[in-house]
């Protein structure tokens, strides 16, 4: 693949790529902003990123703020973790029981503006845990919100001009045991993929041993030196994202009419013409009130970054003929 236009724009590099096999004009403004037009004899749009100008300022910043999406979201009846927030203002050890009063171990923590995972610590299993996670990121961000953790697959739900394009299961860090390697083994083994590398320059990102992958494992009972049996399924980490070490299954044809419906109805809500819709789902085969899915997030400029390779969906493509060859 050529190189991208910055560290963060495999989407926009994907984009600018699939423009051209559609004999659509490129014109790159500025590689560091993410800033191109596209041109058909007809039209000309200008992207920034995977935004295409169709999204509403003021709902960019909605979805960019996790506490006002999963109010909002809850105004018009549409199932999100029950949350609270908390302020570095707010924050006092002493009253956190009372703060989180109603909430169900065990928690999630995350910033309220963060993306790709930054500063998510999952799996909280009691208030002791949950005063040291605040302690730690309440020193480097403003306020934190608090939900329940919900049990099922993490899906991202890809909606275009109101069609939804892609749903990708995002799998979390895993290795699965052969009873005679170490899980550090194992993980070097699943490194030494082609596939991953470092970040964004390769479809998956390789597994970093790093201090949340020592606390996730500490909470199995294991360390990084235990020696796993054969086929057991050992997960490194809470989040999902690619970018950690996680990988993804294209589930497109299982999302159920319910849950379809649901995006599309989320993405007319906030004015968007695209956005990527995080749920959480025990079957997405299936409707909500039969398993209680959930949606966790509403990301404005959501990534593409790989869809062609990891998936059978080409959305830069399919977006690109959304916007010029459909009446």
């Amino acid at each position: 693949m050529p190189i991208a236009l910055d560290y963060r724009s495999i989407s926009s590099q994907t984009i600018c790529e699939e423009a051209e096999k559609l004999w659509l004009q490129v014109d790159i403004v500025s590689k560091e902003n993410n800033l191109f037009y596209i041109s058909s004899p007809t039209k000309k749009i200008l992207f920034k990123s995977t935004d295409f100008g169709g999204n509403s300022a003021l709902w960019y910043k909605i979805a960019d703020n996790k506490e006002i999406t999963g109010i909002l979201l809850s105004r018009h009846n549409i199932a999100t973790p029950k949350s609270v927030t908390i302020s570095a203002l707010q924050y006092d050890k002493n009253s956190l029981d009372k703060q989180t009063q109603g909430l169900s171990f065990p928690l999630v923590a995350k910033p309220i503006d963060e993306a790709h995972g930054n500063g998510v610590m999952m799996s909280i299993d009691s208030t002791q845990e949950l005063k040291s996670v605040l302690d730690k990121l309440l020193g480097s961000y403003d306020s934190i919100i608090i939900q329940e953790q919900i049990q099922g697959d993490e899906v991202r739900v890809l909606v275009v001009r109101w069609q939804v394009i892609l749903a990708k299961n995002r799998i979390p860090a895993h290795i699965v045991g052969d009873g005679t390697h170490t899980i550090q083994d194992l993980i070097a083994k699943k490194n030494d993929n082609p596939i991953r590398g470092k970040w964004y320059d390769k479809p998956l990102a390789e597994i970093d041993i790093d201090a949340k992958l020592h606390r996730f494992l500490k909470k199995q009972g294991l360390d990084i030196d235990a020696i796993p049996d054969k086929w057991t399924y050992i997960q490194l980490r809470g989040t999902s994202n690619l970018w950690t070490g996680g990988s993804m299954q294209d589930v497109t044809d299982t999302l159920c009419d319910d849950i379809k419906d649901t995006c599309i109805h989320v993405a007319d809500i906030f004015w968007l013409d695209i956005c990527g819709i995080d749920i959480i789902s025990p079957d997405i085969s299936v409707p909500f009130e039969k398993n209680g899915w959930v949606i966790l997030e509403v990301n404005a400029t959501p990534s593409i970054a790989w869809d062609r390779e990891l998936s059978n969906t080409n959305s830069a493509k399919k977006t690109l003929e959304l916007l010029f060859f459909s009446s």
